[in-house]
């Protein structure tokens, strides 16, 4: 075989492969997701064995992909993901081969493969020039040498042709915040919130899913898509996966109020009372917005976390055995609050004495404490029981002089006082709790059931 046919065998089958290639070559990710996934492929999980960042469900691996999703998001380069990985879990996470030491030949054998290609072309053209001091050819000769150049010029368009589709193929398609195919990402992932709030409005709790899909491709770390997503995905019944979404939108944004109560009404479907509890005080940290209040009537949130949360603790203290072969309350893991939601249990089943005793047990190891004091004082005031009830203001009255800023012994004093018919002492004691830096939001919610402020408003 001559070199000249060697070389136009060579030419057309790099022209076919780059067509090929680019033809079949799915490019880069053309959404943000599709990069999460992509990049989290490039990177091995920290702590399995033979597993990448995309493959693995172990926290780290999760924890990972939340946060390049929220670098992808903000319109980093993958250079500035891959360093800020490498400088947190150490150069092995990088699946991709570095550029020095003999990993060095993956990125140069392409270059020098690309200049072998020139070097073919080139080769082809000047074989087919012909010297001027040449013997002059017949007019057969010259028209077979101006086709063959013809299709020498032809062959090398097409690689070129080929060479810059193929680029086109593998950068085409790449979004960012700054600049992307079709339009700006943020502006587009807020229409298709908007498109599944109107279909969840209509009942069609498919279509709202595949809208949040649809946004949390263009945008992954969006909050309120994973949180709605998760939300939804629960009312499904697929309770893993729901708290797979929400977590994730709370990693991204620890403030965002859905995100905590859908959490805490998750918690509670799953048997969670304990975790219902700390999701929903984290909710009522964040001033949230009326329709969530809404939600949380209608669900009876409030009143399954709290039941929950007091049944959680009774068995923790039924778990330390009979109340005559019980430790000192010293000498357990227990709270004060964690007693208290126990006292709370018994008290609610219509366990009075035995609620009364459970607080006498905690202010025998500790006599002063001002919540358990509260707590004796207040179980007290509501038995319905007029003697008990002034006790019980005893019990508060200690509680405020170990505290006078105790939030709970002043609501429960007023509401006593009331009860008793003094309603200037009552206002008294609720005019300090309103002047307090922080009013927890169950007393204001049961000042607002007892009616406090309008019975003692005039």
């Amino acid at each position: 075989m001559s070199w000249r046919t060697a070389s136009w065998i060579a030419a057309v089958v790099i022209a076919a492969g780059a067509f090929v290639y680019g033809a079949l070559d799915e490019g880069p990710p053309r959404t943000n997701a599709d990069r999460v996934r992509a990049l989290a492929e490039d990177f091995a999980c920290p702590v399995c064995a033979g597993q990448s960042v995309a493959e693995s469900d172990v926290p780290v691996a999760r924890e990972i992909r939340r946060q390049v999703a929220v670098w992808v998001d903000e319109g980093r380069s993958d250079a500035y993901i891959r360093d800020q990985l490498v400088a947190a879990y150490d150069v092995d996470i990088d699946y991709n081969p570095s550029g020095s030491g003999i990993t060095s030949l993956v990125w140069i054998l392409p270059v020098l493969a690309g200049g072998g290609i020139a070097a073919v072309v080139v080769g082809m053209l000047r074989s087919d020039r012909r010297p001027a001091h040449d013997t002059p050819q017949p007019p057969t000769a010259v028209r077979r040498r101006r086709w063959r150049n013809a299709a020498v010029w032809t062959v090398a368009v097409v690689v070129v042709a080929g060479a810059a589709g193929l680029l086109v193929a593998r950068s085409s398609g790449s979004r960012s915040t700054e600049g992307s195919i079709t339009g700006e990402i943020r502006v587009t992932t807020r229409e298709l919130i908007f498109e599944a709030q109107r279909r969840l409005g209509e009942g069609d709790m498919e279509g709202a899913i595949a809208a949040y899909d649809e946004a949390l491709e263009l945008q992954p770390s969006n909050a309120e898509a994973l949180t709605y997503r998760g939300w939804l995905t629960s009312r499904r019944g697929d309770l893993d996966t729901a708290v797979e979404y929400l977590d994730d939108a709370i990693a991204v944004d620890p403030a965002y109020p859905d995100a905590r109560l859908f959490r805490a009404i998750v918690a509670l479907d799953q048997g969670d009372g304990s975790g219902a509890a700390s999701e929903l005080a984290v909710f009522d940290s964040l001033d949230p917005p009326p329709y969530a209040e809404e939600l949380l009537a209608q669900l009876q949130v409030r009143e399954r976390v709290a039941a929950a949360r007091d049944e959680t603790a009774l068995q923790a203290v039924s778990g330390l055995g009979p109340a005559e072969d019980r430790p000192a309350f010293a000498e357990t893991a227990l709270t004060v609050a964690e007693a208290l939601a126990a006292a709370e249990a018994l008290a609610t089943r219509g366990e009075l004495l035995e609620a009364v005793q459970l607080v006498d047990w905690v202010l025998a190891s500790q006599p002063g404490e001002p919540e358990a004091l509260a707590g004796r004082g207040w179980l007290l005031v509501r038995s319905g029981d007029a003697q008990l009830a002034e006790l019980g203001v005893g019990y508060l009255d200690e509680a405020l002089a170990a505290d006078p800023a105790n939030a709970g012994a002043l609501v429960y004093r007023a509401l006593a006082r009331w009860q008793q018919g003094d309603a200037a002492a009552a206002r008294a004691d609720l005019d300090a709790f309103d002047a307090l830096q922080h009013q927890p939001p169950d007393l204001v919610r049961l000042i607002e059931a007892q009616g406090l402020r309008a019975a003692i408003s005039g």
